[in-house]
């Protein structure tokens, strides 16, 4: 396990020239190289992460994700984190030979591990789930169809989310295997708004598989599902810090450089205030995320949902004043890439759960304060 400068110095080296020219490259192919993770794991930056057991290292986590988001690339940052919550999902949940095994090479990163969830019509409402597992001698049989699975076109084990076959559909028995991706049926990936390169598509499977492959039994699913995603969600967060610092530092450039009515963007005291207001609120959100690693605790759903949510729509104001100073170049799509940047950005608003559901989260642990009511507020 190496310390915080160590950890910076193993992203500097990954995170370099190369790793970026292969970053754009993807950009302009459209797809996602499985490189990009290999790097990652080969270098041993996922196993130091991971190095305190199903703990994870909070402070690498968001010290990783603002790199990944400083990329330029939500295809990038986003795939990245995916494997890793996915990664998450293994290192606590796992129990068995198989289940370690597939953890140990997603870490060194032999092998790319993805999450199937979604449904037609389920969102982000994972108890809709209609996927079915029946128990057979053996293990069980899995049988459905999910709609968004990103990284699926070139995982090497999906993670699936089903429901024990039940004629009962409330009585919370959503459960998880992972199952190799050459057994499932993949599709041709969609086109998207934003986040070109992360490849999504939807997937269709039949299979039967052994006891070993359970990661959360039925009843379970939920909760486990809920760990994985805490970690991507304070990912995300980390994420959009990184990528407005890109975007604020390359528009803050262009108010310097560019020229209206006599005076340059920046000396129009609209703009530049405006844009001080922003970097403030992003450096609030980069220590409050550096706050929370220092705390030595594991967020629990709640706060890593309201760290998403908060820095998801910070985000999106970012970029659209980013995109703003920009004026007419900046709609156009080529010139300069705040328009792929703000794109990107909405899908930090959707993916992971959407707004209405992590707020509903958050809304869970409000707690009133009726002693104080009693004493402060008047009949």
């Amino acid at each position: 396990m190496t310390d915080t400068m160590e950890f910076e110095k193993l992203l500097d080296q990954v995170f370099d020239t190369e790793f970026r020219v292969l970053t754009e490259e993807a950009e302009q192919k459209g797809r996602f190289p499985r490189e990009l993770i290999e790097r990652i794991g080969r270098a041993g930056i996922f196993r130091d992460k991971w190095s305190r057991g199903h703990r994870p290292d909070i402070g690498k986590l968001v010290l990783l994700s603002e790199r990944l988001g400083g990329l330029g690339s939500a295809s990038a940052g986003v795939g990245v984190s995916l494997h890793d919550s996915a990664i998450a999902v293994l290192r606590r949940f796992g129990r068995s030979e198989y289940l370690r095994d597939i953890a140990e090479r997603a870490i060194s990163g032999e092998a790319i591990v993805c999450l199937g969830a979604s449904e037609a019509g389920g969102g982000s409402d994972l108890q809709v789930v209609s996927s079915i597992a029946e128990p057979t001698a053996d293990g069980y049989r899995l049988r459905g169809a999910k709609k968004f699975v990103s990284l699926s076109t070139i995982a090497d084990v999906i993670l699936l989310v089903v429901r024990l076959a039940s004629e009962d559909r409330d009585s919370g028995d959503v459960a998880l295997f992972a199952v190799e991706a050459d057994r499932i049926s993949i599709g041709e990936p969609y086109q998207k708004l934003g986040a070109g390169f992360l490849d999504t598509a939807p997937i269709e499977f039949d299979v039967e598989v052994s006891a070993d492959a359970m990661i959360a039994r039925p009843g379970t699913g939920l909760a486990v599902l809920s760990w994985g995603l805490a970690n991507e969600r304070l990912s995300v967060a980390g994420q959009v810090v990184g990528a407005c610092d890109l975007a604020l530092g390359v528009s803050i450039a262009e108010m310097m450089r560019r020229t209206q009515f006599g005076k340059t963007l920046f000396e129009h005291q609209a703009l530049r205030l405006r844009f001080a207001d922003l970097q403030a609120r992003v450096d609030q959100l980069r220590y409050a995320l550096r706050g929370i690693a220092a705390s030595g605790s594991t967020p629990d759903i709640r706060t890593a949902s309201a760290m998403k949510v908060t820095a998801a729509r910070l985000g999106e104001e970012v970029l659209s004043e980013c995109l703003h100073v920009f004026g007419g170049t900046g709609y156009l799509v080529g010139p300069a890439p705040v328009e792929r940047w703000w794109r990107d950005m909405k899908l930090a608003r959707v993916g992971g759960g959407a707004d209405e559901v992590l707020w509903e989260l958050v809304a869970a642990g409000l707690r009133p304060d009726f002693a104080g009511h009693d004493r402060w507020v008047r009949a």
